[in-house]
């Protein structure tokens, strides 16, 4: 498993080309994902409560158990990767508000997840590649996602958010669905069939306050909480 990387990049300039994130609406798409800008919709900014809820956009809840397991089971080939990212808040954080749209969903239906840069101003981020969904079992959080034996890890190249810009992921809450949505790596799938639960959407590519007094060791992530039916 690759180890954790500093990402002072991502206050520096992309230095890629069409690296810039674009609006809401465009057709470009990058592991299974869009860019994404302010449209109205129904969002929830989901809570550190065991059942999710509705709470006022834009805030902040701190997050007790930001650390994830492994995922328990692994198909034939696969073995889980080790989450080494952190949830430090649900719902906003480092100048980003992370929503889920129109949720619960049930197993089979679109899962909607959007990153919008609401601080103000121009502000960078990781890649969109750069996200996690994990599923709450018994005892703590697990991801859903798994690898072969070569993995070429995640890439750190910065990207640039104007106010109101930022990401947008589309996937199909399948086992398929998701594992087509980590294509930037053919060898990163779904573990196992997903099934119905409390699971929650992260993003890691975001610098907080806390990461840089800590010296970049660990990456923290803003994550939002959504409800899966059978």
């Amino acid at each position: 498993m690759c180890p954790p990387t500093r990402r002072k990049l991502l206050t520096m300039t992309a230095t890629l080309p069409g690296a810039t994130a674009g609006c809401l609406g465009t057709s470009d798409t990058q592991d299974g994902s869009e860019r994404t800008t302010r449209r109205q919709t129904t969002t929830r900014t989901e809570t550190a409560d065991e059942t999710p809820a509705t709470t006022e956009i834009g805030t902040a809840t701190p997050v007790p158990d930001g650390s994830a397991g492994v995922a328990e089971s692994c198909r034939d080939g696969y073995r889980s990767i080790d989450p080494y990212w952190v949830v430090e808040s649900y719902g906003r954080l480092a100048g980003y508000i992370l929503r889920i749209e129109d949720q619960p969903i049930s197993v089979g239906e679109t899962l909607l997840a959007t990153l919008e840069n609401v601080s103000g101003e121009t502000n960078s981020s990781g890649n969109r590649g750069k996200f996690d969904i994990q599923y709450r079992d018994s005892d703590r959080w697990r991801t859903i996602f798994g690898r072969e034996e070569v993995f070429a890890g995640w890439s750190d190249e910065g990207v640039r958010h104007d106010p109101g810009e930022g990401f947008r992921w589309e996937l199909t809450f399948t086992q398929d669905g998701a594992s087509d949505a980590v294509r930037h790596s053919p060898t990163y799938h779904v573990c196992a069939p997903l099934r119905s639960g409390e699971y929650r959407f992260v993003y890691w590519g975001v610098t907080s306050e806390q990461e840089v007094e800590n010296d970049y060791e660990t990456d923290y992530g803003v994550a939002a909480r959504f409800s899966v039916h059978s």
